[in-house]
C-alpha cells in the first residue's frame, strides 16, 4: 500500500475575501484570483520545493482532469508530487516526500503575500495518506485538522505599512499604485483585484461569447439595465445542501476528482443555460416599467465554482432566477451524476433585493445571512429553499433581529417564508406565493393598487383594522387568495401567520411576464 504526505489547503472566508469592497469590479477581480488561485500561482513554488522545471510541474498539473482514475504517484517513482484535486478555492495536493511538503506551503504562502495579499488560508498536512483505501476516513480527518488549524492560527496576509505611507480609506493598507483611470493612489489589494478583474471580464465575455448575443457583462452594479428612479439590483446567493457530507463519501481519490469535475460542469452547465435563457427574454423585460436593457445583460456572475453560485442581477429577476436555477441545477445533477444524497441533490438560496445605491458590501452580508435561514429549514424537512429580504434603508440589524422585532408588534409573523421550492403541497410552497401574487394580479376589479395598499396596512395595524377593512372588500366582492388553511383567506391570518403580506411585497419585484413564463416552463416539463 502506497502512502503519501497529503496537504489540504482551504481559502478561509471566500466571501469576505470577496465582498470586502463596494466595488463591482473590486468583487469581480477578487473572485477571479479565488477561481483560478491553484492555475498558475502554485507552479513557481512546486517547482522550487521538488526542485523541477515550472514546465514539468505543469505538465504534472494538467494530468489529474485529463486522467483523474491514474495515480501516478504509484506509477512513476520519480514523481516528486501529484494534485489530487484543484477546485473552488480548496486544493489537494500529494507529496512523495514531507519535507517537500512543508517546503511548498512555505513558498506559496510568501508568494501570496505578493500576487493575492489579504487572502487568508487554512492548511493541514497529514503523512501515511493512501489515495485508495480508508480514503473517506482519512479526508474527513484532513478536514477537522485544517478546521482546527483555522480556528487556531489567523496569519497576517498583507504587508506592513511604513509610517510616511497613506493609509487606504478602510485604513487598512497602504495606498502606493498610482490608478491612471481614476488619477489617484490606491492600496496593492485593491490593484491586484483590478488587475484580475480586467483578465476576468476578457475570460468571461470569451467563455460565453455564443450564447450573448451582442450582450456584454456589466462591470458596473449601476449597468444591469435598471431605470433611473425605479433603480433595484439583486443579489442571488446559492448553495448545494450537505455538500461536504457529499464529497467525503467519496470511497477514493479517484472518485473524489470525479466528483469535483462532474460538480463543476454541472454548476457552470447550468449557469449557462440561465444566461441562454435570459438572453431569449430580453425583448420582453424591455417592455417592463423599470426596465432599460441596453447593450449589457441584466445579470452577472461572481462566484461560480463547483456547487456555490453568487450572481448580481436586475432587482426585478432576482427570485424568478434563484428558483430557475436552482430547478436546472438538481434537476440535471440528479439526473447525470451516479452517486447521489439519500434524498437526492438539492440547494438553498438567498435572494436581497435593495436600491442600487445601497452599500454593496451590506447586501451580501444580507443574502449570506438569508441562505443560512433558507438551510436551517432544509436541516429540518429536507428539499429546497428560498428565503428573499427586500432592504429597507430605514431598517438595520440582522434580518432574523428586524422580523423578530416586527412580529412583537402584532398578532402574526409578518412574513411566511423561507419557502420551499420542491414539495407543492407544502403550505410554505413558493408556488402558492406566485399563485397568490398571480390571483392579485388579476383581479384587478376588486384588488387595485390602492386596494393592495390599504391591505397590506391593515395587516400592520392590526387584527381589528384588518378584520374591518376585509369585511368591506367582501361586501364589495373581494376576497383574499386561497390558500393552504382556510382561517387565512376568511380573516387574512391563522396560528400566528399570514402569507398576504409577502405577496404584495414581491408584486413590485415579479413582473407578470415572468409569471407567465415560469407558467410556460412547468407546462413543458409536467
Amino acid at each position: 500500500m502506497n502512502q503519501y504526505c497529503a496537504v489540504l489547503i482551504d481559502v478561509v472566508s471566500i466571501q469576505k475575501y470577496i465582498f470586502s469592497s463596494n466595488e463591482l469590479r473590486d468583487n469581480l477581480g477578487a473572485s477571479h484570483i479565488v477561481k483560478t488561485l491553484f492555475d498558475d500561482l502554485p507552479v513557481s513554488a512546486l517547482a522550487q520545493a521538488c526542485n523541477l522545471k515550472e514546465t514539468e510541474v505543469q505538465k504534472i498539473i494538467a494530468q489529474w482532469r485529463e486522467n483523474p482514475a491514474k495515480i501516478m504517484l504509484d506509477d512513476d517513482p520519480s514523481l516528486p508530487f501529484e494534485i489530487g484535486v484543484f477546485s473552488g478555492g480548496k486544493a489537494l495536493i500529494l507529496f512523495r516526500k514531507k519535507n517537500e511538503a512543508n517546503e511548498f506551503v512555505k513558498k506559496f504562502t510568501k508568494e501570496l503575500l505578493l500576487k493575492a495579499p489579504g487572502m487568508q488560508l487554512a492548511v493541514a498536512i497529514m503523512e501515511g495518506f493512501s489515495p485508495n483505501q480508508n480514503f473517506p476516513e482519512q479526508i474527513a480527518e484532513l478536514y477537522a485538522q485544517m478546521m482546527n488549524n483555522r480556528n487556531r492560527y489567523f496569519p497576517v496576509t498583507t504587508l506592513p505599512a511604513h509610517s510616511i505611507t497613506a493609509a487606504n480609506s478602510e485604513g487598512e493598507t497602504i495606498s502606493t499604485h498610482y490608478n491612471t483611470d481614476e488619477g489617484k493612489y490606491i492600496d496593492y489589494k485593491t490593484a491586484a483585484k483590478q488587475a484580475a478583474g480586467k483578465e476576468a471580464q476578457s475570460i468571461l465575455k470569451r467563455d460565453y461569447a455564443e450564447l450573448l448575443e451582442g450582450y456584454s457583462f456589466p462591470t458596473r452594479v449601476d449597468r444591469l439595465g435598471q431605470k433611473e428612479g425605479d433603480s433595484y439590483t439583486a443579489i442571488v446567493h446559492l448553495d448545494g445542501n450537505g455538500m461536504g457530507n457529499w464529497f467525503q463519501q467519496s470511497t477514493s481519490l479517484a472518485d473524489y476528482r470525479l466528483r469535483s469535475i462532474n460538480m463543476v460542469r454541472i454548476t457552470e452547465q447550468s449557469f449557462r443555460r440561465l444566461i441562454a435563457e435570459v438572453v431569449k427574454m430580453i425583448d420582453k423585460l424591455k417592455d417592463v416599467p423599470g426596465f432599460e436593457i441596453k447593450d449589457n445583460l441584466p445579470l452577472r456572475p461572481l462566484i461560480l465554482g463547483g456547487d456555490d453560485l453568487t450572481f448580481i442581477c436586475h432587482g426585478k429577476l432576482g427570485l424568478f432566477l434563484a428558483e430557475r436555477f436552482i430547478n436546472i441545477w438538481t434537476k440535471t445533477a440528479n439526473r447525470e451524476l451516479d452517486s447521489l444524497p439519500d434524498k437526492g441533490f438539492s440547494a438553498c438560496a438567498g435572494v436581497a433585493i435593495a436600491k442600487t445605491k445601497y452599500p454593496f458590501y451590506r447586501t451580501y452580508q444580507i443574502v449570506e445571512e438569508l441562505c443560512t435561514l433558507a438551510k436551517e429549514c432544509h436541516r429540518e424537512e429536507g428539499g429546497s429553499w428560498l428565503d428573499f429580504y427586500i432592504i429597507s434603508g430605514t431598517k438595520s440589524g440582522s434580518v432574523q433581529s428586524i422580523r423578530e422585532a416586527e412580529d412583537k408588534d402584532h398578532d402574526y409573523q409578518m412574513y411566511f417564508g423561507p419557502y420551499v421550492l420542491d414539495n407543492p403541497e407544502h403550505e410554505k410552497s413558493i408556488n402558492r406565493l406566485l399563485d397568490g401574487l398571480n390571483y392579485f394580479n388579476n383581479d384587478s376589479e376588486h384588488w387595485t393598487n390602492p386596494h393592495l395598499k390599504e391591505l397590506r396596512a391593515s395587516f400592520y395595524a392590526g387584527p381589528e383594522f384588518l378584520k374591518t377593512f376585509l369585511i368591506d372588500m367582501a361586501a364589495r366582492g373581494g376576497q383574499l387568495p386561497e390558500h393552504a388553511r382556510i382561517a387565512y383567506q376568511m380573516r387574512g391570518y391563522g396560528d400566528g401567520k399570514t402569507p398576504y403580506p409577502d405577496m404584495i411585497d414581491i408584486m413590485e419585484f415579479y413582473p407578470r411576464v415572468l409569471l407567465e413564463r415560469r407558467e410556460s416552463i412547468a407546462k413543458v416539463t409536467n
